[in-house]
Order: C-alpha cells, then structure tokens, then sequence
C-alpha cells in the first residue's frame, strides 16, 4: 500500500479542502486513494470528497460488522466491495441506507444464506420492467419500486456491497439467439464466484432463468474499477479498469484466432478487430482486440458464428466465423466493399443445452416466499396516488388540464410528491417541461431541479410558445441537473457573443475543454458544471454542454441521437448545423435519402428489430440511432445524411435462433436523392408439425366457479398454449413479455391458455401480481399435469423442469412450434410464426 496519497488525491482534496480528510485514518486513507485513483471522470466531476469518504467508512463499518468480512481477500474487497460504482447509474448514499436497513436481518447467517437472503430483500422492494438506457440510482430505483435487469442488478450488487458481500455486475452484451441483452450478478463466497438473478430470489445460488440462455452466450463480462490482478481471462485493460471474460463460467467456449494480413499476405500488427454478434440488426462488437507482432487478435468466445470486422490505416473487410472455426485470416484493403452491393449471410447461435433441476419441495417453498415479497411491493405501491387521490390533487393546480396532470403524476409513480412541487409552484411552463422529459425523469427527478430550470428560462425568455429545444431539461441520457442557472451565471459575459453566432459557443469548448475520452470509461455524462470544475470530458458529455449553453441563451439546439452529435438552428425555419465541424463533408445533411419497405416483406421493418442504416466511418459501419427518434413509423421515409458509403442490414430469425442476413450497400453524394428499400430475408425452413395434441378435455378455469373446455377457445385460429409455474421467475418472465406485445396477440385474436399445475398453486396466488395481458387470455387449472404430459410426449421433449413450455398450435392440434425455459422475446416468434401461417 501506498504510504502517501496519490497526486490525484492530493489536486483533488485540494479543491475540496483538507478539512474533510483530516480525522481519517491510515485505512481509510488508502482506501480513499485506491478510489481517487482509478475514479472515472464523471465522478471526480460531479461529487465531492465527502461522497467517497462516506462510502469508505460504510465499507470499512460492514467489513468489521459481518464474519465473513474477515475472510474477504483484500484484492478482492477494493474491487468489489469498497468501489462504489456498479456500472453507469446515478450515484446515491444506497450502501448506508441499505446497511442500516439489512444489518440485523443478516448477521448471524452464514454468507451463502446471507448473499440469497439479500436477493430476497431486493425483491421485496424492486421488480423487472423494461425502461430506456439511462440507469437510475439504487434508491431511485427503489422509489419506483422497478426497474430494467440493468437497474435490477445495480441494486442488487449495491445491497451485496453494503454488507460486505464481494459482488459484480455481469452483462451478455447481446445474446446469440435473440434480439435482446442480461445482465446479472455474481456473488464471491468464499472463495468461489457464484451467480444469480437479481431481485429474483431462488432457494439456491448458481439457479436463475436465464442459466439456459447463458450456456448458448458468446460473451459473459464484467467491467472492473481499478488494476485488477485476478485469475479471469481479460479482454481488455487500460489505466483505469479492464473488461474480463467470464463466458467460461457459463458456456462451452472455443479460442477463436483472427489473424490479418495485407493483400500481400503480410501480417500486419496492431490491427482493430471487432468480434461482431449479429443482434438488433447490427453486428454488435463483443469485444475489439488489437493484432499482435504475428497479426493475431484471439477471444475466447461460444460455439456460434460471428462477423469479423478488421481494420487498419483506412484498410479493412469483413469475413464471417463460423461456429466450427478456431482460426481464420482476414485479407485488409482499401475499399474493399466499394464494389459490393448486396450480401446475404445465414448466421447460427449456440446450440440449446440442458440444464440441472432443483428440488420441487424447495421451489414450492421459495414461491410462497416471493408471493409474500410481491405483496410487501405491492402494499407500497398502493400508496402512490390513486385516481381519488389525483383527482383531489387537480384542483390544487387547476390552471393544468386534468388529462395532462393525472397522466404525469400517474407516470411518476413513487416520485409523485417531487412532481406534485413542480406543478404547485405555478411557474409558468411547467407542464410543458413534465410533457417534455422522459418517464423516467418524472421517476427521479427532483422537484428543485426542474423549479431551477424553470425560474431561469421565464426570467430570461419572454415567448408564449416556448420551443422544446430550449425550455426541455432533458437532452439525451443524462441525469438531469440544473444547469440553466450555473452556466448563465458562469457565461453572462459571453452571453451577446454566443447569441451572435452559435459557433463562438462552439469555439469557446474547443478552446477550454480537453477531450478525454478513455477516461470516462463506464460512459456516464458529466454534468455541464462538471465539465466547467475540471476542464475535461468525453465527446457525448461534450456534445451535451454546447446544447444546454445554447439552451441557456435561448438558441434551439437538440442532440441529434443518429449521430451522436450537437446541432443548432438560428430559428425553426432554418436548417439544423452541427456544432463542431468534423470534416467538410458532415458540415451538413445535405443528402436525401428515401427508404421504402419492400412490398415482398410480410411484415412491416422496424428498426432495430429488422433492419438498421450504418454508415462507414473512419474505416468502421457505424450504425445509425434512431430508438429515440421516431422515424420509420411508416414508410416511405425520408433522412437528410451526410455524403459517403452507406449500407443496409435487415434481419430474419428461425424460431431456433438462426438468422438470415441481407446487406445492402450504397453510396450518398452531395446534394443528391436516393430511394433505397428495405427487403427482409425470407425465411426458407418450412414450419413443421412437431407434434399432435389432443385439446377437446375440459379444465377448471383459476379463480372462477367453472370448466372450459380448451379446444373450444381456438376459434378457428392458431392457439397459444404455455405450461407455467407462477413462482418461478422464467415464467413470470414470459408474462410481462407477453404483456408487451398485447395489442399485437389483440389483433390476432389471439387466445392465449396458461395452464397451472394444480397441486403447485397456493392460497395466496392472485392474477393481480401479472401486467395486463391480451383480452383472449385465460388461467386453467391442470390437475395431473395432463396438458403438461401430453405434450412432452406428443414432442419428445427432454423437459427437465425448466418452465415455461411455450407451445403454439394450429387448427389441426398440431404443436408447429415448441420452447422450454425462457425465451427471451419468445412472443415475438410467436406473432412471426402465427403471421406465417396465414
């Protein structure tokens, strides 16, 4: 250990004032340093010393509180105990909250029961929903009682962390057989690193929903604060952090060795290569690894096929590895796929394999602990405002249309009061902020915050029609601060020089500010006083500052999310301008390009689900954002780009998870119009009869005083048949997924039959717990398990407890598509398969 704080330590204490520091001591000081070390930006920016110090001493305090703290290794402790940080969430005083709050309840355990003990308390407060990308604090997480499995595991590693318990984050960037990611949690018990699903408690560790999906994974990694000298395999490291790989630990794995050379066939050293998983319509890199002395990039990765991408000194192709190959060589040249216009590749994932049961007696147990859980949930849930309470509310603020104030205190959910203060301090405007941001901003935002925004825009804005690229708060995924004020106070001098011309703006960031882009590694922006306080930031916090200093002024500016870059309008009759010229060629989208769906395609594309528009930059297809921008709700459509190569990938997947790959390559050039259409691969694999079941039996209907009989609800159309158990999370799973595509089963009409195993469901199972579901939806009780048994024998399925078993069956009673254990987005396959049989 150091015996003097690091110069780090030193500039920033500096700032800060020793004051703080001076009581600590020498173990806390060197925790502190390890911290200052290795922090990234966004943290040395925008909290003080204080902050860290707390941090440390908390995690100081549950080392000395718990048995198990004296056995932790201290390598590792300061990585996964200590670090505050779990990945790019808002930070919060969580770890002492939730030490406080778990303490007792988990003293006297042993630490395997304490790490599945913590899982349950996190349950009992959050629950899985999807929401966008940026990661909510713990306690705001908390506060809204949900969260995405990001979010979901960000509290759980946090209340891990807080007692004492060493823990990580670990993410499958993109799974290799569906359309989606995970993250979740590992926990160190002496020892051994073991994993579990966060906030979806089970009796033992190493058991979650999505052990199955995982042993089909490319990639399993972990980012890790600091220099971190453990056993697992990295796949990159700099300064600050590394990324290890810990697919190991989940799924078969192959060493897959690229090596580069030129058209000569000479190696060629320091290449990029990107390990490309085809997902969401675009070639996402796994991980991209630099050549060695012999032009050999290796990662250790699953058995399925990738798309290699390597480049070099504006040199570059691209080749696709199949899931049998160990070594393949890339040939570099320059534009190498000018001459190309369109592609088609198949891509196949992992196989599916099975996995170990657990004791029935055990999940029946556990399940009437998380019915339990749900209710604890559910009960806090019922204290935010219901439609009495809301309406009682609207006549406190009744200059506010009642529709828009019930819609924003009912999307704020446990953050109601923080919104109820914005509206009640009757600043002019305030809807119109609330209607602007997002849903999760109502959820955390503080009420002070948005009031600040709001007392500066009206004292230095006159208009009666305020312009959403002024007045909104929000630009892309930061957390919202109140920015408004700081940078009119810092720049008032500057004020007639920036109005006069955007580009002063611009010019005065170039000038003042560094851009560091490594780092800032977890990718969280720094907030625009931030920047200001330490003269340095990466380009997309960068982008962010010039949009909230024209704000400030008054000047219409957005985030255009496609490029990731700042533009600016003089008025909303003039052209948007980017902020920091690039190269001559982007100083303007002066390109149209028309895209139409191709009258071939049986469904109509989205994007990022079908199809995606890259563009080559710097020697890399670099794809296009739009999922915060609503283009392609329709076609034709119509995007202003940029001049240069362009292409097209659209995407088809097999129920298995095969996907058929078409690519399609263009060029824009200045000042001109282009149509191009999107044409989605046609699955070729003919739908199969997997097997016939008999449905004319008749079965109790749950919670209702009468029998049905199963083949009467088809009406003449394919039917949805999944045997599920309520209590276990992969089912409980499926139903928020079929939640999600209700309107589209609506439209089917489809009828949807979940069957319950009658001797599994208690007394205090209730339907209340589910989202809302397709209005042809009905629960059966299944004594027996008939269904269940018919239908693993009518398909020979090795079923091995792993529910749910997901079936559809069409007008004959034959099963034309059959899944067990979650399938992420398994409803989507199902809307395909229904569409293909029409």
């Amino acid at each position: 250990m150091k015996k003097i704080l690091s110069f780090i330590l030193l500039y920033t204490l500096a700032l800060s004032g020793f004051a703080q520091t001076k009581d600590l001591n020498k173990q806390e000081k060197q925790y502190l340093d390890f911290l200052y070390q290795y922090m990234p930006l966004s943290d040395r920016a925008d909290y003080d010393t204080s902050f860290f110090i707390s941090q440390v001493k908390t995690a100081i305090m549950a080392k000395n509180t718990f048995s198990w703290g004296k056995i932790v290794p201290e390598e590792i402790f300061k990585h996964f105990v200590l670090v505050y940080r779990v990945n790019n969430e808002n930070l919060d005083s969580a770890r002492e909250v939730m030490f406080s709050m778990m303490k007792d309840r988990i003293k006297n355990m042993s630490m395997y029961d304490a790490a599945l003990e913590v899982n349950h308390w996190c349950h009992e407060y959050v629950n899985y929903k999807g929401s966008d990308g940026r990661t909510s604090s713990p306690l705001a997480t908390m506060k809204t009682s949900w969260g995405r499995c990001g979010e979901e595991s960000t509290f759980a590693v946090t209340a891990l962390r807080s007692v004492g318990i060493p823990a990580r984050q670990c993410y499958t960037p993109r799974w290799a057989h569906t359309d989606d990611n995970h993250a979740w949690v590992e926990v160190w018990i002496e020892g051994k690193w073991y994993f579990l699903g966060a906030c979806e408690p089970e009796p033992k560790l190493n058991v979650a929903w999505f052990t199955a999906p995982a042993k089909r994974a490319m990639m399993v990694h972990s980012t890790v604060f600091g220099k971190y000298n453990g056993n697992e395999e990295t796949n990159y490291s700099q300064k600050l952090y590394s990324k290890i790989n810990l697919l190991s630990n989940y799924a078969p794995t192959k060493k897959l060795n690229v090596k580069v050379v030129d058209e000569k066939g000479k190696a060629i050293k320091d290449a990029n290569v990107s390990f490309g998983l085809y997902n969401y319509a675009e070639y996402y890199p796994l991980a991209t690894i630099k050549t060695n002395s012999q032009g050999v990039a290796s990662l250790t990765t699953g058995i399925g096929d990738l798309m290699i991408w390597a480049e070099k000194d504006n040199l570059y192709n691209q080749q696709q590895a199949f899931a049998k190959d160990k070594d393949i060589t890339i040939t570099i040249k320059k534009n190498a796929l000018n001459e190309v216009t369109n592609k088609h590749f198949t891509l196949t994932p992992p196989i599916e394999l099975p996995i170990e049961t657990i004791d029935s007696a055990l999940i029946k147990q556990n399940g009437r602990r998380i019915v339990y859980e749900d209710s604890i949930r559910n009960s806090y849930i019922a204290t935010f405002p219901d439609s009495n309470k809301i309406e009682e509310f609207c006549n406190k603020v009744s200059m506010y249309d009642k529709k828009d104030v019930k819609d924003v205190i009912f999307r704020s959910c446990g953050n109601y009061k923080e919104i109820e203060k914005v509206l009640l301090s009757k600043e002019p405007f305030a809807m119109n902020m609330l209607k602007m941001v997002y849903d999760k901003d109502l959820r955390d935002v503080e009420s002070s915050v948005l009031i600040d925004h709001l007392k500066t825009y009206n004292n230095s804005n006159k208009s009666s029609n305020p312009s959403e690229y002024i007045l909104n708060p929000r630009i892309a995924l930061e957390k919202i601060t109140p920015w408004r004020s700081f940078l009119r106070k810092s720049f008032i001098k500057q004020e007639k020089d920036f109005t006069r011309d955007p580009q002063n703006i611009a010019k005065w960031i170039n000038n003042n500010i560094k851009v560091n882009n490594s780092d800032n590694y977890y990718g969280v922006p720094i907030s625009p006083k931030g920047i200001l306080k330490i003269k340095q930031a990466d380009k997309t916090s960068i982008e962010i500052l010039f949009v909230a200093i024209c704000r400030t002024f008054n000047i219409e500016s957005r985030y255009e999310w496609a490029t990731g870059r700042s533009q600016y309008r003089l008025n909303s009759r003039s052209a948007w301008q980017y902020a920091f010229k690039e190269n001559k060629s982007q100083e303007t989208n002066n390109c149209l390009l028309i895209v139409n769906n191709d009258i071939k395609n049986s469904i109509k594309p989205e994007y990022y689900s079908q199809f995606t528009i890259q563009k080559l930059e710097n020697s890399y297809f670099k794809t296009l954002d739009y999922e915060y921008d609503p283009h392609f709700l329709s076609f034709p459509d119509s995007l202003y780009l940029s001049q240069g190569e362009y292409r097209i990938v659209a995407g088809n997947r097999y129920s298995s998870g095969k996907v058929e790959v078409n690519e399609t390559y263009f060029s824009l050039k200045p000042n001109t119009t282009k149509t191009i259409q999107v044409t989605i691969p046609e699955l070729t694999e003919k739908i199969t009869t997997i097997g016939k079941i008999n449905l004319n039996q008749t079965k109790q209907v749950f919670n209702e005083n009468k029998q049905v009989n199963i083949q009467s609800l088809s009406n003449n159309k394919p039917m949805v048949v999944a045997v599920i158990d309520p209590y276990k999370e992969p089912s409980r799973h499926l139903l928020v997924d079929i939640s999600k595509s209700k309107d589209d089963f609506d439209k089917q009409a489809t009828t949807i039959v979940f069957v319950l195993d009658k001797s599994l469901v208690n007394d205090d199972f209730s339907l209340n717990t589910f989202p809302p579901l397709p209005k042809n939806t009905i629960f059966v009780l299944d004594e027996n398990k008939t269904i269940e048994k018919q239908i693993i024998k009518a398909t020979n399925l090795n079923f091995l407890n792993n529910y749910p078993i997901l079936t559809l069956i069409n007008n004959d009673e034959d099963i034309v598509y059959l899944s067990q254990g979650y399938r992420i987005s398994s409803q989507e396959e199902i809307l395909k398969t229904i569409k293909r049989l029409k």
